[in-house]
Protein backbone atom coordinates (compact mmCIF):
# COMPACT_ATOMS: atom_id res chain seq x y z
CA UNK A 1 0.00 0.00 0.00
CA UNK A 2 2.69 2.22 0.64
CA UNK A 3 4.36 1.83 -2.40
CA UNK A 4 1.22 2.70 -4.26
CA UNK A 5 0.51 6.08 -2.34
CA UNK A 6 4.29 7.06 -3.10
CA UNK A 7 3.47 5.71 -6.31
CA UNK A 8 0.44 8.38 -6.41
CA UNK A 9 2.61 10.96 -5.29
CA UNK A 10 5.06 11.29 -7.47
CA UNK A 11 2.43 10.69 -9.98
CA UNK A 12 0.59 13.75 -8.62
CA UNK A 13 3.90 15.81 -8.02
CA UNK A 14 4.57 15.17 -11.95
CA UNK A 15 1.83 16.66 -12.98
CA UNK A 16 2.15 19.53 -10.56
CA UNK A 17 5.57 19.98 -11.98
CA UNK A 18 4.49 19.75 -15.66
CA UNK A 19 1.67 21.50 -15.06
CA UNK A 20 3.89 24.74 -13.74
CA UNK A 21 5.57 24.45 -16.33
CA UNK A 22 3.19 24.49 -18.82
CA UNK A 23 1.60 27.90 -16.83
CA UNK A 24 4.76 29.53 -16.93
CA UNK A 25 5.04 28.91 -20.73
CA UNK A 26 1.58 30.41 -21.50
CA UNK A 27 2.55 33.03 -19.08
CA UNK A 28 5.93 34.11 -21.60
CA UNK A 29 3.67 33.28 -24.87
CA UNK A 30 1.41 35.73 -23.18
CA UNK A 31 3.73 38.43 -22.42
CA UNK A 32 5.27 37.86 -25.82
CA UNK A 33 2.05 38.48 -27.59
CA UNK A 34 1.09 41.55 -25.66
CA UNK A 35 4.22 42.49 -26.57
CA UNK A 36 4.18 42.02 -30.25
CA UNK A 37 1.13 44.24 -29.83
CA UNK A 38 2.70 47.09 -28.20
CA UNK A 39 5.48 47.02 -30.63
CA UNK A 40 2.93 46.30 -33.77
CA UNK A 41 0.35 49.84 -32.75
CA UNK A 42 2.75 51.99 -34.46
CA UNK A 43 2.53 49.66 -37.44
CA UNK A 44 1.30 51.17 -40.86
CA UNK A 45 -2.69 49.91 -41.89
CA UNK A 46 -3.31 47.81 -44.48
CA UNK A 47 -5.64 45.05 -45.97
CA UNK A 48 -5.91 41.61 -43.78
CA UNK A 49 -3.19 39.31 -44.51
CA UNK A 50 -4.56 36.02 -45.95
CA UNK A 51 -2.03 33.09 -46.00
CA UNK A 52 0.64 32.37 -48.27
CA UNK A 53 0.04 34.61 -51.10
CA UNK A 54 -1.48 37.60 -49.35
CA UNK A 55 -2.86 40.57 -51.33
CA UNK A 56 -1.12 39.68 -53.84
CA UNK A 57 -4.01 37.81 -56.38
CA UNK A 58 -6.43 40.82 -55.77
CA UNK A 59 -3.99 43.84 -57.56
CA UNK A 60 -4.64 42.09 -61.23
CA UNK A 61 -2.83 42.39 -64.21
CA UNK A 62 -1.37 45.88 -63.16
CA UNK A 63 -0.34 45.84 -59.70
CA UNK A 64 0.71 49.65 -59.88
CA UNK A 65 -2.98 50.43 -60.53
CA UNK A 66 -4.42 48.21 -57.53
CA UNK A 67 -1.80 49.51 -54.99
CA UNK A 68 -2.81 53.15 -55.87
CA UNK A 69 -6.63 52.22 -54.55
CA UNK A 70 -5.13 50.76 -51.92
CA UNK A 71 -3.40 53.87 -51.01
CA UNK A 72 -6.71 56.08 -51.34
CA UNK A 73 -8.11 53.58 -48.70
CA UNK A 74 -5.13 53.28 -46.44
CA UNK A 75 -3.28 56.20 -46.73
CA UNK A 76 0.29 57.22 -48.21
CA UNK A 77 1.76 54.94 -45.96
CA UNK A 78 0.34 51.21 -45.90
CA UNK A 79 1.82 47.49 -45.09
CA UNK A 80 0.83 44.94 -47.48
CA UNK A 81 1.62 41.29 -47.82
CA UNK A 82 2.67 40.08 -51.26
CA UNK A 83 2.95 36.06 -50.82
CA UNK A 84 4.67 35.66 -47.35
CA UNK A 85 6.36 39.36 -47.83
CA UNK A 86 5.63 41.99 -45.79
CA UNK A 87 5.84 45.63 -47.64
CA UNK A 88 5.19 49.15 -47.16
CA UNK A 89 4.13 51.23 -50.26
CA UNK A 90 4.55 54.57 -50.65
CA UNK A 91 1.93 56.18 -52.47
CA UNK A 92 2.85 60.09 -51.92
CA UNK A 93 5.78 62.60 -52.92
CA UNK A 94 6.33 63.36 -49.29
CA UNK A 95 6.08 59.90 -47.76
CA UNK A 96 8.57 58.73 -51.11
CA UNK A 97 10.90 61.66 -49.94
CA UNK A 98 10.92 61.57 -46.54
CA UNK A 99 11.88 57.74 -46.93
CA UNK A 100 14.07 57.52 -49.71
CA UNK A 101 16.44 60.58 -48.41
CA UNK A 102 17.28 58.36 -45.45
CA UNK A 103 20.92 56.69 -45.61
CA UNK A 104 19.13 53.68 -44.15
CA UNK A 105 17.00 52.47 -47.41
CA UNK A 106 19.61 52.32 -49.38
CA UNK A 107 20.23 48.50 -49.81
CA UNK A 108 18.06 46.20 -51.98
CA UNK A 109 17.10 42.40 -51.29
CA UNK A 110 18.54 39.79 -52.27
CA UNK A 111 15.87 38.46 -54.50
CA UNK A 112 15.66 41.82 -56.83
CA UNK A 113 18.22 41.07 -59.39
CA UNK A 114 18.99 37.17 -58.67
CA UNK A 115 18.16 36.15 -61.84
CA UNK A 116 20.49 37.86 -64.07
CA UNK A 117 23.86 35.94 -64.10
CA UNK A 118 26.83 37.92 -62.95
CA UNK A 119 24.13 39.88 -61.15
CA UNK A 120 23.33 43.88 -62.52
CA UNK A 121 26.68 45.21 -61.04
CA UNK A 122 26.76 48.56 -58.93
CA UNK A 123 22.61 48.46 -59.23
CA UNK A 124 21.96 45.22 -57.03
CA UNK A 125 25.26 45.24 -54.46
CA UNK A 126 25.03 46.92 -50.98
CA UNK A 127 27.20 48.05 -48.18
CA UNK A 128 30.24 49.31 -49.15
CA UNK A 129 30.57 47.63 -52.36
CA UNK A 130 27.76 49.46 -53.78
CA UNK A 131 29.22 52.66 -52.38
CA UNK A 132 32.73 51.25 -54.44
CA UNK A 133 31.26 50.07 -57.54
CA UNK A 134 28.63 53.39 -58.57
CA UNK A 135 31.59 55.35 -57.60
CA UNK A 136 33.34 53.95 -59.90
CA UNK A 137 31.42 54.10 -62.60
CA UNK A 138 30.24 57.12 -62.29
CA UNK A 139 33.86 58.49 -62.45
CA UNK A 140 34.73 55.96 -65.28
CA UNK A 141 31.75 56.98 -67.94
CA UNK A 142 32.73 60.60 -67.32
CA UNK A 143 36.12 60.17 -67.59
CA UNK A 144 35.85 58.52 -71.13
CA UNK A 145 33.66 61.42 -71.98
CA UNK A 146 30.10 60.36 -71.65
CA UNK A 147 27.41 63.29 -70.89
CA UNK A 148 29.72 65.55 -72.45
CA UNK A 149 30.39 67.60 -75.63
CA UNK A 150 32.18 64.65 -77.31
CA UNK A 151 29.46 62.51 -76.55
CA UNK A 152 26.98 64.42 -77.67
CA UNK A 153 28.92 64.22 -80.85
CA UNK A 154 28.95 60.79 -81.26
CA UNK A 155 24.98 60.73 -80.40
CA UNK A 156 24.70 63.19 -82.92
CA UNK A 157 26.12 60.82 -85.31
CA UNK A 158 24.52 57.67 -84.48
CA UNK A 159 20.73 59.99 -84.69
CA UNK A 160 22.28 61.10 -88.54
CA UNK A 161 22.34 57.22 -89.16
CA UNK A 162 19.02 56.70 -87.74
CA UNK A 163 17.54 58.78 -89.16
CA UNK A 164 18.73 57.70 -92.56
CA UNK A 165 17.63 54.33 -91.93
CA UNK A 166 14.60 55.54 -91.81
CA UNK A 167 14.25 57.72 -94.33
CA UNK A 168 14.86 53.83 -96.25
CA UNK A 169 11.17 52.74 -95.51
CA UNK A 170 9.79 55.66 -97.56
CA UNK A 171 6.66 55.90 -94.91
CA UNK A 172 5.68 52.76 -95.03
CA UNK A 173 4.81 50.68 -91.71
CA UNK A 174 7.66 49.35 -90.04
CA UNK A 175 8.22 48.03 -86.10
CA UNK A 176 10.76 51.13 -85.45
CA UNK A 177 10.92 50.13 -81.78
CA UNK A 178 13.86 47.29 -82.47
CA UNK A 179 15.51 49.66 -85.03
CA UNK A 180 15.19 52.06 -82.00
CA UNK A 181 16.56 49.72 -79.20
CA UNK A 182 19.48 48.49 -81.50
CA UNK A 183 20.52 52.30 -82.43
CA UNK A 184 20.60 53.55 -78.76
CA UNK A 185 22.48 50.91 -77.53
CA UNK A 186 24.95 51.73 -79.79
CA UNK A 187 24.95 55.20 -78.14
CA UNK A 188 27.15 53.40 -75.15
CA UNK A 189 28.48 50.21 -76.67
CA UNK A 190 31.65 52.21 -78.04
CA UNK A 191 32.02 53.51 -74.64
CA UNK A 192 31.78 50.12 -73.41
CA UNK A 193 33.87 47.58 -75.57
CA UNK A 194 35.12 50.41 -77.90
CA UNK A 195 33.81 49.95 -80.62
CA UNK A 196 29.74 49.69 -81.97
CA UNK A 197 27.99 47.05 -82.97
CA UNK A 198 27.07 46.76 -86.71
CA UNK A 199 23.12 47.29 -86.98
CA UNK A 200 22.94 43.51 -88.76
CA UNK A 201 19.02 42.07 -88.54
CA UNK A 202 20.98 39.90 -86.44
CA UNK A 203 22.39 41.68 -84.05
CA UNK A 204 19.05 44.05 -83.75
CA UNK A 205 17.31 40.95 -82.95
CA UNK A 206 19.64 39.99 -80.08
CA UNK A 207 19.55 43.17 -78.47
CA UNK A 208 16.02 43.85 -78.34
CA UNK A 209 15.74 40.55 -77.07
CA UNK A 210 18.32 41.17 -74.19
CA UNK A 211 16.98 44.78 -73.46
CA UNK A 212 13.39 43.34 -73.20
CA UNK A 213 14.49 40.52 -71.09
CA UNK A 214 15.80 42.13 -68.45
CA UNK A 215 12.58 44.39 -67.86
CA UNK A 216 9.63 42.30 -68.37
CA UNK A 217 11.49 39.40 -65.81
CA UNK A 218 11.10 42.46 -63.21
CA UNK A 219 8.17 43.01 -61.96
CA UNK A 220 8.23 44.29 -58.26
CA UNK A 221 5.22 42.91 -57.82
CA UNK A 222 4.88 39.10 -59.15
CA UNK A 223 5.25 35.47 -59.24
CA UNK A 224 8.99 35.78 -59.22
CA UNK A 225 9.77 38.46 -56.19
CA UNK A 226 6.92 37.00 -53.86
CA UNK A 227 7.71 32.87 -54.54
CA UNK A 228 11.14 33.01 -55.92
CA UNK A 229 12.36 29.09 -55.55
CA UNK A 230 8.44 28.51 -56.69
CA UNK A 231 8.87 30.59 -60.30
CA UNK A 232 12.70 29.40 -60.88
CA UNK A 233 11.57 25.62 -60.44
CA UNK A 234 8.86 26.57 -63.59
CA UNK A 235 11.53 28.35 -65.38
CA UNK A 236 13.79 25.22 -65.32
CA UNK A 237 11.13 23.60 -66.27
CA UNK A 238 10.00 25.51 -69.24
CA UNK A 239 6.50 25.73 -68.26
CA UNK A 240 6.08 29.86 -67.99
CA UNK A 241 7.35 32.75 -70.84
CA UNK A 242 10.24 33.62 -68.25
CA UNK A 243 12.09 30.43 -69.53
CA UNK A 244 12.25 32.28 -72.88
CA UNK A 245 13.56 35.49 -71.05
CA UNK A 246 16.08 33.69 -68.60
CA UNK A 247 17.58 31.77 -72.31
CA UNK A 248 18.37 35.51 -73.49
CA UNK A 249 19.71 36.66 -70.57
CA UNK A 250 22.10 33.91 -70.49
CA UNK A 251 23.13 34.48 -73.69
CA UNK A 252 23.64 38.25 -73.40
CA UNK A 253 26.10 37.48 -70.28
CA UNK A 254 27.76 34.75 -72.71
CA UNK A 255 28.05 38.43 -75.02
CA UNK A 256 29.57 40.23 -71.65
CA UNK A 257 31.90 37.13 -70.97
CA UNK A 258 33.14 36.74 -74.21
CA UNK A 259 34.01 41.25 -74.55
CA UNK A 260 35.95 40.60 -71.51
CA UNK A 261 37.93 37.61 -72.62
CA UNK A 262 38.88 39.38 -75.99
CA UNK A 263 39.79 42.73 -74.30
CA UNK A 264 41.80 40.51 -71.67
CA UNK A 265 44.07 39.42 -74.80
CA UNK A 266 44.38 42.89 -76.05
CA UNK A 267 43.76 44.94 -72.96
CA UNK A 268 45.17 48.56 -73.08
CA UNK A 269 48.27 49.09 -70.46
CA UNK A 270 47.76 53.43 -70.33
CA UNK A 271 44.96 55.62 -70.98
CA UNK A 272 42.27 52.99 -71.68
CA UNK A 273 39.34 53.99 -73.83
CA UNK A 274 36.91 51.85 -72.96
CA UNK A 275 34.83 50.45 -69.71
CA UNK A 276 36.62 47.52 -70.17
CA UNK A 277 39.99 47.76 -70.32
CA UNK A 278 40.18 50.72 -67.44
CA UNK A 279 38.00 47.71 -64.92
CA UNK A 280 40.72 45.58 -66.15
CA UNK A 281 43.41 47.82 -65.00
CA UNK A 282 41.45 48.11 -61.34
CA UNK A 283 41.11 44.31 -61.11
CA UNK A 284 45.21 43.45 -61.27
CA UNK A 285 45.57 46.80 -59.03
CA UNK A 286 43.70 45.07 -56.51
CA UNK A 287 44.75 41.84 -57.23
CA UNK A 288 48.82 42.76 -57.27
CA UNK A 289 48.45 45.27 -54.60
CA UNK A 290 46.24 42.36 -52.10
CA UNK A 291 43.91 45.46 -52.02
CA UNK A 292 40.67 43.49 -50.98
CA UNK A 293 38.20 45.73 -52.57
CA UNK A 294 35.57 44.77 -54.60
CA UNK A 295 36.77 44.88 -57.97
CA UNK A 296 36.75 41.84 -59.71
CA UNK A 297 35.28 39.68 -62.94
CA UNK A 298 31.72 39.28 -61.22
CA UNK A 299 31.23 42.95 -60.50
CA UNK A 300 32.65 43.29 -64.14
CA UNK A 301 30.59 41.55 -65.80
CA UNK A 302 27.58 42.65 -63.65
CA UNK A 303 28.48 46.48 -64.16
CA UNK A 304 28.58 45.99 -67.98
CA UNK A 305 24.97 44.52 -68.18
CA UNK A 306 23.65 47.10 -66.23
CA UNK A 307 24.93 50.38 -67.83
CA UNK A 308 24.37 48.27 -71.17
CA UNK A 309 20.49 47.69 -70.88
CA UNK A 310 20.17 50.86 -68.47
CA UNK A 311 21.37 53.08 -71.16
CA UNK A 312 19.12 51.62 -73.54
CA UNK A 313 15.65 50.17 -72.22
CA UNK A 314 14.48 53.44 -70.61
CA UNK A 315 15.21 56.06 -73.57
CA UNK A 316 13.90 53.51 -76.03
CA UNK A 317 10.55 53.06 -73.97
CA UNK A 318 9.81 56.37 -73.44
CA UNK A 319 10.98 57.57 -77.08
CA UNK A 320 8.42 54.58 -78.32
CA UNK A 321 5.58 55.99 -76.42
CA UNK A 322 6.26 59.36 -77.22
CA UNK A 323 6.23 58.65 -80.74
CA UNK A 324 2.79 56.53 -80.63
CA UNK A 325 1.61 59.75 -78.70
CA UNK A 326 2.53 61.83 -81.38
CA UNK A 327 0.76 59.80 -83.99
CA UNK A 328 -2.70 59.66 -82.02
CA UNK A 329 -2.15 63.58 -82.10
CA UNK A 330 -1.36 65.81 -84.91
CA UNK A 331 -2.17 68.82 -83.16
CA UNK A 332 0.37 68.37 -80.27
CA UNK A 333 2.94 67.17 -82.92
CA UNK A 334 2.48 70.56 -85.18
CA UNK A 335 3.13 72.56 -82.15
CA UNK A 336 6.47 70.69 -80.97
CA UNK A 337 7.60 70.50 -84.93
CA UNK A 338 6.72 74.39 -85.36
CA UNK A 339 8.65 75.19 -82.01
CA UNK A 340 11.85 73.05 -83.32
CA UNK A 341 11.58 74.74 -87.05
CA UNK A 342 11.51 77.97 -85.56
CA UNK A 343 14.40 77.46 -83.38
CA UNK A 344 16.55 75.00 -85.22
CA UNK A 345 14.99 74.92 -88.56
CA UNK A 346 14.69 71.60 -90.74
CA UNK A 347 18.79 71.13 -90.85
CA UNK A 348 19.87 72.07 -87.43
CA UNK A 349 21.84 69.96 -84.62
CA UNK A 350 20.61 70.05 -81.60
CA UNK A 351 22.55 70.41 -78.85
CA UNK A 352 21.92 69.48 -75.00
CA UNK A 353 21.79 73.72 -74.29
CA UNK A 354 18.79 73.94 -76.42
CA UNK A 355 16.80 72.17 -74.50
CA UNK A 356 15.80 75.83 -72.82
CA UNK A 357 14.99 77.50 -76.37
CA UNK A 358 12.83 74.29 -76.86
CA UNK A 359 10.86 74.71 -74.12
CA UNK A 360 7.32 72.94 -75.17
CA UNK A 361 9.41 70.36 -76.97
CA UNK A 362 11.39 69.78 -73.50
CA UNK A 363 7.96 69.74 -72.05
CA UNK A 364 6.54 66.89 -74.03
CA UNK A 365 9.27 64.53 -73.11
CA UNK A 366 8.61 64.93 -69.47
CA UNK A 367 5.07 64.69 -70.23
CA UNK A 368 5.58 61.57 -71.72
CA UNK A 369 7.84 60.34 -68.88
CA UNK A 370 5.15 61.18 -66.53
CA UNK A 371 1.67 60.10 -68.38
CA UNK A 372 3.52 56.44 -69.29
CA UNK A 373 5.20 55.80 -66.62
CA UNK A 374 8.16 53.54 -67.71
CA UNK A 375 8.97 52.27 -63.99
CA UNK A 376 5.56 52.17 -62.60
CA UNK A 377 6.74 50.45 -59.24
CA UNK A 378 10.00 51.40 -57.82
CA UNK A 379 13.21 48.95 -57.58
CA UNK A 380 12.99 47.62 -54.27
CA UNK A 381 14.71 48.74 -51.12
CA UNK A 382 14.76 47.45 -47.42
CA UNK A 383 14.92 49.03 -44.25
CA UNK A 384 18.29 48.42 -42.80
CA UNK A 385 17.50 49.26 -39.60
CA UNK A 386 13.94 50.36 -37.59
CA UNK A 387 13.21 53.10 -39.00
CA UNK A 388 9.76 55.86 -39.16
CA UNK A 389 7.72 56.84 -42.26
CA UNK A 390 4.94 59.05 -42.03
CA UNK A 391 4.79 58.46 -38.44
CA UNK A 392 4.56 54.82 -38.91
CA UNK A 393 7.34 52.11 -37.86
CA UNK A 394 9.12 50.48 -40.57
CA UNK A 395 10.67 47.37 -38.99
CA UNK A 396 14.45 45.97 -39.73
CA UNK A 397 14.60 44.15 -43.38
CA UNK A 398 10.70 45.36 -44.28
CA UNK A 399 10.66 45.84 -48.06
CA UNK A 400 10.17 49.27 -49.55
CA UNK A 401 8.34 50.11 -52.61
CA UNK A 402 7.41 53.41 -54.33
CA UNK A 403 4.14 53.42 -56.39
CA UNK A 404 5.82 55.93 -58.84
CA UNK A 405 2.60 55.56 -61.52
CA UNK A 406 0.55 56.09 -58.35
CA UNK A 407 2.98 59.48 -57.95
CA UNK A 408 2.28 60.68 -61.58
CA UNK A 409 -1.25 60.00 -61.21
CA UNK A 410 -1.91 61.46 -58.32
CA UNK A 411 -4.41 64.15 -58.50
CA UNK A 412 -3.77 66.25 -55.75
CA UNK A 413 -0.39 67.22 -57.93
CA UNK A 414 -1.83 66.61 -61.22
CA UNK A 415 -5.08 67.65 -62.88
CA UNK A 416 -6.87 64.81 -65.44
CA UNK A 417 -3.47 62.92 -65.13
CA UNK A 418 -4.72 60.14 -67.60
CA UNK A 419 -4.43 63.17 -70.38
CA UNK A 420 -1.50 64.12 -72.52
CA UNK A 421 -0.94 67.70 -71.32
CA UNK A 422 2.61 68.98 -72.01
CA UNK A 423 1.33 72.41 -70.99
CA UNK A 424 1.28 71.03 -66.81
CA UNK A 425 5.07 71.57 -67.20
CA UNK A 426 5.37 75.24 -68.80
CA UNK A 427 5.96 78.27 -66.37
CA UNK A 428 6.17 81.83 -67.45
CA UNK A 429 3.51 81.48 -70.07
CA UNK A 430 4.93 78.58 -72.16
CA UNK A 431 8.98 79.91 -71.92
CA UNK A 432 10.48 78.33 -68.86
CA UNK A 433 9.71 74.33 -67.97
CA UNK A 434 9.39 73.40 -64.71
CA UNK A 435 12.46 70.79 -64.43
CA UNK A 436 11.23 69.40 -60.72
CA UNK A 437 7.87 69.42 -60.19
CA UNK A 438 6.39 67.88 -57.05
CA UNK A 439 5.24 64.14 -57.56
CA UNK A 440 7.35 63.88 -60.13
CA UNK A 441 10.28 60.79 -60.25
CA UNK A 442 10.66 59.61 -63.61
CA UNK A 443 14.27 58.44 -62.40
CA UNK A 444 13.52 57.44 -58.61
CA UNK A 445 14.68 59.68 -55.80
CA UNK A 446 17.61 59.34 -53.33
CA UNK A 447 21.42 58.62 -53.42
CA UNK A 448 19.96 55.28 -55.29
CA UNK A 449 18.42 57.04 -57.76
CA UNK A 450 19.20 56.23 -61.77
CA UNK A 451 22.55 57.95 -62.22
CA UNK A 452 21.85 58.28 -66.01
CA UNK A 453 19.04 60.61 -65.95
CA UNK A 454 21.28 63.82 -67.89
CA UNK A 455 22.18 60.36 -70.33
CA UNK A 456 18.51 59.46 -71.10
CA UNK A 457 17.14 62.58 -71.30
CA UNK A 458 20.25 63.98 -73.79
CA UNK A 459 19.22 60.68 -76.08
CA UNK A 460 15.37 61.09 -75.62
CA UNK A 461 15.91 65.19 -76.49
CA UNK A 462 18.49 64.18 -79.91
CA UNK A 463 16.59 61.67 -81.02
CA UNK A 464 12.89 63.00 -80.57
CA UNK A 465 14.13 66.52 -82.27
CA UNK A 466 15.59 64.96 -85.37
CA UNK A 467 12.60 62.38 -86.19
CA UNK A 468 10.13 65.53 -85.95
CA UNK A 469 12.56 67.60 -88.32
CA UNK A 470 12.17 65.07 -90.88
CA UNK A 471 9.05 63.18 -90.71
CA UNK A 472 5.29 63.01 -89.53
CA UNK A 473 4.62 60.33 -87.81
CA UNK A 474 1.45 58.59 -88.33
CA UNK A 475 -0.53 55.04 -87.27
CA UNK A 476 -0.73 52.69 -89.95
CA UNK A 477 -3.30 53.75 -92.80
CA UNK A 478 -7.05 52.73 -91.03
CA UNK A 479 -5.40 52.44 -87.89
CA UNK A 480 -5.20 54.42 -84.65
CA UNK A 481 -2.45 53.68 -82.48
CA UNK A 482 -3.16 51.48 -79.11
CA UNK A 483 -2.03 52.92 -76.16
CA UNK A 484 -2.02 50.40 -73.55
CA UNK A 485 0.81 48.16 -72.38
CA UNK A 486 2.38 45.35 -70.35
CA UNK A 487 3.62 45.14 -67.11
CA UNK A 488 7.10 43.95 -66.24
CA UNK A 489 9.91 46.46 -64.55
CA UNK A 490 8.84 49.02 -67.12
CA UNK A 491 5.57 49.62 -69.78
CA UNK A 492 6.92 48.05 -72.89
CA UNK A 493 4.51 49.43 -75.96
CA UNK A 494 2.37 46.78 -77.53
CA UNK A 495 4.11 45.71 -80.56
CA UNK A 496 3.16 47.90 -84.15
CA UNK A 497 3.95 49.67 -86.90
CA UNK A 498 4.10 53.37 -87.73
CA UNK A 499 5.04 55.26 -90.56
CA UNK A 500 7.69 57.98 -90.54
CA UNK A 501 6.46 60.26 -93.56
CA UNK A 502 9.09 63.17 -95.18
CA UNK A 503 8.04 66.63 -94.34
CA UNK A 504 7.18 68.53 -97.27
Amino acid sequence: MAAMVDTAFEWFASVQNQLGISVVCVTILLVLFWKRKENRKHLPPGPFKIPIVGHLPFLGKEPFRGLHKLTIKYGNVYGIYLGRNYCVILGDDKAVKEAFSKSTTTDRPDVAFDYVPDGVGFSGVNGQEWVEQRQYCLRAMKHLGIGRDSWETHVQSEVEDFVKKVSMYEGHPFDFAKLLTASIANNISSYIFGNKLPLTKENIEFLNHCVDSVSQFSPQVGLRIAFPFFADILISLGLTKYATYKKYLVEFNKFVREQVELHKRNTVEENPDNFIDGYLMKIRENQEQNLGNTFNYRNLYGNIQVIFVGASDTTKTSLSWLLLVMASDMEIQKRVQDEIDSVLGREGKVQWSDRHSLPYTHAAIMEGQRWMTIAPINTSRIAMEDITIGGYDVLKGTTILANNWGLHNDTRYWKDPEKFHPERFLLEDGKKVNLKPESYVPFSYGKRNCPGEVIAMIEMLFYFVALMQKFTVLPPKGNVPRMEGTFGLTYHPVPQELRFVPRA
